[in-house]
């Protein structure tokens, strides 16, 4: 048996013995730097897991840190560089160097925030950054609330339960007596089907609203299902608004939703919960009251001031939901769910006298509301980033994305086998369909329109579906070997009247260093790409 003195060594001293922690470190950054390669570090290949577990035993002897810095260096290989201009997969930033720096500190005194006595930093964070966004929302700070949760999908589920005790009150106690319905568009987050899975809801009692070319809730759609559900003795839920769909960055009518909230209440007699889904749209308050705006060119001048107009509205949700590690370029986990009324939160608590170690005295005590008994310091890489960039730092980045992303957007808009999907849903997101000769019908009209409104033949829609997978699975595949452009695709970007499925490639750029000149070798890449696939799979318009 090893002695407990070469124990301690594996152990930072309580004070004093920091060098050994940042060497450690470096040795991982250093050798995990030498070995990147374009947009990943390494090359990505197959791994074949069920062979991996097998493998894996519980070691009976002790390693060296050298041992198993060498061992976990191999796992990277594969990982995408979220930093790299190239890399344009999907809404995941590189975080800035601080917030990587805030998430070592928050390890290494590893504070739980369910309670200041175990963690005085990471509560003083969780105040100081829910009263930072409830600033930025226009909530009222004395009245408002949060807490920093386990990403987009804690938010829906939190407001999910919310909703549930508002609709049935006592529910926590009792279990759901009544039927309860959620609401939400049908390009929503999935994440909300797994709140009605995992609070017992079911799934067959979501109610999808449809949503326009536009990926925006029909609101007439959505009091007409209100009212069946009112019909059919079932209590109304929470209703999810989504500001800033994944794929198209749709942005639901929140002023509209919250006035026909208003008007069932009065039918219904309960409570009734408004979530807007916020997680990717919620930068765009910093532009908030700011006359500058004007300065930008035109067309970014328009998609700014339309998307803060939009988002000001969240001032009128219940609950909102941040993601911090999306467009708030911090590492993951970084997620937070803003109350209007703190007393919503209460909704939630648990019975104090369950839980006899805990919460004596006073102080900040989230943990006898919140799901997670064990709450890692989240809110302080959120913290700093507030603190660094502020509102000009944020505008700064969400301006210089729309820009290039405007200047692919122009360029394929100029080519005549590619159609831009979501024009009118300004962001850094592109969602773009490519046709193997013409992107235009016999008659002159985008194909895409025609399959949009199901005038074209389905196995037309499933073919094209097919090319564009291929398309995107090369370049996938290249980018993987050398390092190359790397994009995703979506295989639900939009289903038609007649529940036909239509994918589309993605190109989402979240890197800082993405210019102009990374969109031409995108593009190029793109061509390629769509080359390949030309020469080994036919389709005919």
């Amino acid at each position: 048996m090893a002695s407990i003195d070469s124990i301690r060594e594996l152990f930072s001293k309580p004070k004093g013995d920091e060098d050994k922690l940042l060497r450690i470190l470096q040795k991982f950054l250093e050798k995990i730097d030498k070995q990147k390669h374009g947009t990943f570090i390494g090359k990505k290949r197959k791994i074949n897991y069920e062979e991996l577990m097998r493998k894996a035993t519980f070691s009976t002897e002790m390693s060296s840190e050298d041992e198993v810095v060498e061992r976990i260096v191999r796992l990277y290989d594969g990982v995408p560089l979220w930093g790299h201009p190239q890399t344009q997969i999907n809404v995941v930033p590189p975080p800035t160097t601080i917030s990587i720096c805030a998430a070592t500190l928050a390890a290494r005194y590893n504070e739980n925030s369910i309670w200041d006595h175990y963690g005085v930093s990471a509560s003083q964070s969780e105040v100081m950054a829910v009263g930072m966004l409830a600033d930025l929302i226009g909530f009222d700070k004395a009245e408002a609330g949060g807490i920093f949760t386990f990403g987009g999908t804690g938010c829906n589920l939190y407001a999910a339960r919310i909703g549930i005790e508002k609709a049935d009150p006592g529910a926590k106690y009792s279990g759901i007596r009544d039927r309860i319905h959620f609401f939400c568009s049908d390009v929503s987050h999935y994440s909300i089907k797994s709140s009605a899975i995992w609070t017992g809801v079911g799934l067959d009692n979501i109610k999808v609203i449809p949503s326009t070319d536009d990926n925006v809730m029909e609101v007439t759609e959505l009091e007409a299902a209100m009212e069946e559900t009112i019909e059919s003795d079932a209590r109304i839920g929470t209703v999810f608004a989504t500001m800033g769909t994944t794929d198209a960055f749709g942005i639901d009518p929140l002023k509209e939703i919250v006035k026909l909230r208003d008007k069932m209440e009065t039918k219904v007699g309960y409570k009734i919960h408004i979530h807007a889904d916020a997680v990717i749209g919620w930068p765009y308050l910093t532009f908030k009251d700011d006359e500058n705006i004007k300065q930008f060119p035109r067309p970014l001048q328009y998609e700014i001031m339309y998307v803060v107009s939009k988002m000001t509205e969240l001032q009128y949700a219940d609950s909102v939901g941040i993601d911090f590690h999306k467009t708030g370029w911090a590492p993951y986990l970084c997620s937070a769910l803003i109350v209007k009324k703190k007393e919503d939160l209460s909704l939630l608590q648990k019975i104090k006298k369950d839980m006899p170690y805990l919460y004596h005295g006073s102080g900040y005590q989230p943990g006898v509301f919140t799901l997670e008994s064990s709450r890692p310091n989240y809110a302080q890489k959120a913290l700093v980033n507030m603190m660094l960039l502020g509102r000009e730092g944020y505008k700064t980045l969400i301006a210089h994305l729309l820009g290039v992303s405007d200047y692919l957007r122009t360029k394929m808009e100029q080519s005549k086998d590619i159609t831009l999907l979501n024009r009118h849903n300004p962001a850094f997101v592109t969602d773009f369909r490519i046709y193997p000769e013409t992107k235009y019908a016999d008659d002159g009209e985008l194909l895409f329109e025609k399959e949009l409104r199901d005038k074209t033949d389905k196995e037309f829609t499933e073919r094209i579906n097919e090319y564009n997978q291929k398309i995107a699975n090369q370049m996938i595949e290249e980018a993987s070997s050398k390092g190359t452009s790397i994009v995703s695709y979506t295989d639900s970007y939009k289903t038609t009247k007649k529940k036909r499925v239509i994918v589309a490639i993605k190109s989402y750029p979240m890197s800082p260093f993405t210019d102009n000149e990374n969109m031409d070798v995108l593009l190029e890449e793109l061509y390629m790409a769509k080359g390949s696939v030309d020469n080994n799979y036919h389709v005919n318009l």
